[in-house]
């Protein structure tokens, strides 16, 4: 699994917003987290990338799909409400939790569940 997250600093009026771009933590179709694995180690690599995209913590967020964040309701809040429109750390805390229930419920749905789930509880217990 190869993906690529994209953080930059967004200066406007003197202050500086961390903006991420993140990849990597959505399942595609077919891929096998735990009994006959698509590869050895991919539930490390999903849990590392899980755990690299939550310690984030962006002020403004994107991503590839667009639904992600809203981008339609954000440009015509943004007519009225500027920049602060895009100021979402909160969604995108949410959206970053959302990925990591869909790799733990991944193993309670008969993909491996015993492994993946025993793995996902290590990771939350750690938080």
């Amino acid at each position: 699994m190869i993906s690529t997250t994209w953080v930059t600093t967004l200066l406007d009026t003197g202050r500086a917003y961390k903006v991420v771009f993140p990849d990597g933590a959505g399942f595609n179709p077919g891929y096998r987290l735990a009994k006959d694995p698509s590869y050895p180690g991919i539930n490390r690599d999903y849990r590392n990338t899980l755990h690299f995209l939550e310690n984030l913590e962006p002020d403004i967020w994107g991503g590839h799909h667009t639904e992600y964040f809203d981008l339609e309701g954000k440009r015509k809040r943004a007519a009225t409400e500027g920049v602060n429109t895009w100021i979402d750390p909160e969604g995108y805390r949410r959206f970053i939790a959302g990925k990591k229930r869909a790799f733990e419920d991944s193993g309670r749905s008969g993909n491996g569940s015993q492994e993946v789930a025993s793995e996902v509880k290590e990771i939350l217990a750690k938080e």
